[in-house]
């Protein structure tokens, strides 16, 4: 039979085809094995990010690949696989102010153990950055950013301007805005009953996918005073939630705890206002009521309420919101401070004293210890015995106490962890009468004459240990310090 014309150019690409198929079979896949996307490029890594992958453009070898992965300096941490895409999650939040190597090479393709072309990135995490009220010259009265990663060359950033007087702020988890309440002084006498409150940019991009970055320093009022007197604020830790205690002056009844939801407006909860904390996730409240705390939802999927008899206040809850610390009042004049477990509903004293408990936080890595701010009654040169503040570690499940430091100057002590769980930082404040309407004010309306942020680098806590010193760095003068997460 003769071929036709159309015959022969079927023919040729066939065996055109073949050839190739052939040239690949002997000389094998062309195409080098690589990582083709790696989640934290370009990105500041901060408490958030708990985890990261790389993903293949090739199937790969999943034992070669943990054999030959390494960061350095180390970042303890779990791999797992979703097909091509290998996930490592951190045991532990990494380090601030601190450059980690990713490098993944002699890895093998799963089929033909060809090597994998060198994967080498140097990621960032974020800066040690924190913020306080300035008590000094320009900064009197005003927030203050203060970036302390390069000890030789830290840099400050006054935030707010000479007509606004800062009385508390919380910082938004993604550190690129912080919420406070201020007072214009003109308007008198100084009186946290004429607080607004606001936020402020603090010029952060932690995300290189972020469009754009507002300049630091850009004001929006949030909630005014126009019918109500804001007493009181707080922020959950993801940022989608702010409580605020309310007070109408022209009716005393009408007082209690508002919500701002996130893109949301302001509304009543129905709930006296009082010491209250709110959960992690933004969906509840804990608020000290008569005869114990009450559990109030602020979100339709957070149940319904729930009360807690007994108990004097909460100091806060965990990391993950599981747990929360409370305030026992004992009937021999004593207090206890009692971990309740939300999901199981069991509870652990962890300890007794005597006198007031000021505040506790969750060592942030492991969440085995309790730094926590009690007081004791010392005597002074005169024979008078004064309440002093301590500082002590508490191991959670030995109920141990350490005692870390003491700190004579003041009981209104505000302590704040540092993300990576490795520095506190406090104040001390030493206040006076107010005399004018310039003064910086406390909580109880007494005038601040002094003030001093310390840091504290935090030790490794050994079981064995039953006593430590440590030594506080002096760092400025100013008040209410806070670590930007």
């Amino acid at each position: 039979m003769k071929l036709q014309r159309f015959d022969w150019i079927v023919l040729g690409c066939i065996l055109g085809l073949s050839s190739a198929l052939g040239g690949i079979l002997v000389r094998g896949e062309q195409i080098p094995l690589k990582v083709s996307h790696f989640s934290w490029e370009g990105k500041k890594v901060g408490l958030q990010d708990k985890s990261f992958s790389l993903t293949f453009n090739r199937p790969v070898d999943s034992k070669s690949v943990k054999e030959n992965l390494t960061i350095d300096p180390p970042l303890p941490g779990k791999i797992s696989w979703k097909g091509r895409q290998l996930v490592y999650t951190l045991d532990s939040p990494p380090i601030y102010g601190t450059n980690y190597e990713i490098k993944l090479q002699n890895a093998q393709r799963i089929y033909d153990e060809q090597p994998i072309e060198p994967f080498v990135n140097v990621i960032s995490t974020r800066d040690r950055t924190l913020a306080y009220i300035g008590i000094n010259g320009e900064e009197k009265g005003r927030l203050i950013l203060y970036n302390i990663t390069d000890v030789n060359q830290s840099q400050k950033t006054i935030l707010t301007p000479r007509d606004l007087i800062v009385t508390d702020f919380k910082v938004y988890p993604n550190s690129s805005k912080i919420l406070f309440s201020a007072y214009e002084p003109n308007y008198g006498r100084p009186n946290i009953a004429n607080q607004q409150l606001y936020t402020v940019s603090t010029g952060f991009q932690v995300s290189p996918n972020t469009i754009e970055t507002q300049r630091a320093g850009k004001l929006q009022r949030i909630l005014g005073t126009k019918d109500y007197q804001n007493l009181k604020f707080n922020l959950s830790k993801n940022g989608k939630t702010i409580v605020v205690w309310r007070t109408n002056p022209k009716n005393q009844a009408d007082s209690g705890l508002w919500v701002i939801p996130d893109e949301g407006e302001p509304r009543p909860l129905g709930v006296p206002g009082g010491e209250f904390v709110i959960s992690p996730d933004g969906k509840r409240v804990a608020v000290a009521q008569r005869g114990g705390v009450g559990i109030i939802p602020l979100t339709p999927d957070a149940g319904s309420s729930k009360f807690l008899s007994g108990y004097e206040k909460s100091l806060g809850f965990s990391q993950e919101g599981k747990q929360i610390l409370l305030i026992r009042y004992n009937g021999d004049y004593t207090r206890s401070l009692v971990l309740f477990n939300r999901e199981d509903q069991t509870k652990k004293d962890l300890f007794r004293t005597l006198y007031p408990i000021i505040d506790c936080a969750f060592e942030v890595r492991e969440e085995k210890f309790l730094y926590c701010l009690k007081t004791d009654f010392v005597e002074g040169e005169s024979g008078q015995y004064r309440e002093e503040p301590f500082l002590s570690a508490i191991n959670i499940e030995k109920t141990t106490d350490l005692p870390l430091l003491a700190l004579p100057n003041s009981r209104d002590v505000q302590l704040s962890m540092s993300p990576d769980g490795v520095a506190l930082l406090f104040d001390q404040v030493v206040t006076t009468v107010a005399q004018s309407n310039q003064d910086l004010l406390t909580q109880k309306n007494q005038a601040i004459a002094d003030g001093q942020v310390w840091l504290l680098p935090l030790p490794e806590l050994k079981e064995s240990e039953e006593s430590i010193k440590i030594k506080p760095e002096e760092l400025e003068p100013g008040l209410k310090p806070k670590w930007l997460p």
